[in-house]
């Protein structure tokens, strides 16, 4: 519990959480007692620790890295749920913007015949893509 009161304290680590699932590389597992899953799990870069101190040390000390969160209840959980659909669906638009805008500026690089801007630009728009599925 004073995990959540340390990260819910720290605006830098709630601006920077997520509750869906996008790739990040730190993530934070709660779980309910009732799940018979560890309560408590963080991975970061292939390592995984239930240990309390080295979480909060991890969190302290990268405050505006990204953070995935996940909540595991022992049964299904409507307003989790329905903030997960919500976040999917913000992402989406930005991604989809941030899509719009590369392909705009890659039409600039081609019309300014600038061949490196545009490889450097259909390359994140191929990252976008990627994410995209």
């Amino acid at each position: 519990m004073w995990i959540l009161n340390f990260i819910k304290s720290h605006p830098l680590i709630t601006h920077n959480i997520s509750f869906t699932n996008s790739g990040l590389e730190r993530k934070l597992r709660i779980a309910e007692s009732r799940t018979n899953r560890p309560t408590l799990m963080f991975e970061k870069s292939g390592t995984v620790t239930a240990n309390g101190e080295m979480i909060f040390h991890e969190l302290n000390l990268n405050k505006t890295d990204a953070l995935y969160v996940e909540f595991i209840f022992s049964k299904n959980d409507l307003r989790y749920n329905q903030a997960m659909s919500e976040e999917l669906m913000k992402n989406d638009e930005i991604l989809s913007e941030d899509i719009k805008e590369l392909e705009s500026l890659i039409d600039e690089a081609l019309i300014s015949k600038d061949k490196a801007r545009f490889i450097e630009l259909t390359g994140e728009l191929q990252k976008l893509n990627d994410k995209r599925g």
